[in-house]
C-alpha cells in the first residue's frame, strides 16, 4: 500500500477507556494433552468471566513458554490482538503482536506465530474489528495503549476512511464459540473468524514439576 504512514494517537483519546481489572487465576501447572516437537502442549485457556470477549492463556504459563496463535480465517476489518498488562491493575498495557486477515502486522517483521511468554505477566487475546469504506486493512499497529484498546497505524487514506471512533465504542468483538480439537484451543468469533492457540511448555520443564 502507498502513502505514508502514520500512528493514531487520537484512537485513544477518542473515548473514556473503562476501567479494566485483570482476571486473578490462581497459579497451577496446566494440563499438558500432547507433545510436540519437544514440548508440552496445552489447550486449558479461559475465558474472561466479566467479559465474553477476552481469553487467557492457560494458567502456570511460565517464562519461556511459547504461545502459539494462529489464525485461520480473518474478515479483512478484522484484527487479532495479543496484548499484555504491564502494571499489576493493568492500566499500563502493550500489544505484544497482532494479525490482520494478511497475516502479522507490522512495524517488526515477524518470522514465527509463536511468542515467548514472560514469567507473571497477564495476557489478554482478543479481537477489535474497524470498519473502513473501501476495504482497506490497516498493516501496522501501535504498541502502547490501555487495556483492550487498539490502536492501528497505516497510510492516511485507510486512517481517513476508518471508523475509529465506533470501533472504540463497540470495543472487542464478542465470541460466538469454542472447542478443543487435536491439542489445540479454537475459538470463533461473531462474524465467523476462527483463531486456533496453543501453550508449548518444554518436555523437560513439565518434567521437572
Amino acid at each position: 500500500m502507498s502513502g505514508h504512514c502514520r500512528l493514531l494517537p487520537g484512537l485513544l483519546l477518542i473515548a473514556t477507556v473503562p476501567v479494566w481489572s485483570p482476571m486473578r487465576v490462581a497459579a497451577m501447572t496446566p494440563a499438558f494433552a500432547a507433545e510436540h516437537a519437544g514440548y508440552q502442549i496445552s489447550n486449558e485457556f479461559t475465558l474472561d468471566p466479566h467479559r465474553s470477549s477476552v481469553i487467557s492463556p492457560p494458567a502456570g504459563a511460565g517464562a519461556g513458554d511459547l504461545l502459539w496463535i494462529r489464525p485461520l480465517r480473518l474478515n479483512a476489518d478484522e484484527y487479532l490482538v495479543l496484548q499484555r498488562c504491564n502494571s499489576a491493575d493493568c492500566a499500563d498495557a502493550q500489544v505484544i503482536r497482532a494479525w490482520n486477515a494478511f497475516g502479522p502486522m507490522g512495524p517488526l517483521p515477524i518470522l514465527s506465530n509463536k511468542v515467548p511468554l514472560e514469567a507473571g505477566a497477564t495476557y489478554m487475546i482478543w479481537m477489535q474489528s474497524i470498519s473502513v469504506k473501501g476495504g482497506d486493512t490497516f498493516p501496522q499497529f501501535q504498541r502502547d495503549s490501555p487495556p483492550l484498546v487498539f490502536a492501528p497505524a497505516g497510510p492516511a487514506k485507510i486512517v481517513a476512511a476508518a471508523d475509529l471512533k465506533g470501533a472504540l465504542k463497540h470495543g472487542p468483538t464478542q465470541i460466538s464459540r469454542t472447542s478443543k480439537e487435536n491439542g489445540a484451543f479454537i475459538v470463533t468469533f461473531e462474524g465467523g473468524s476462527v483463531v486456533r492457540m496453543e501453550l508449548l511448555k518444554s518436555a523437560s520443564d513439565t518434567t521437572a514439576r
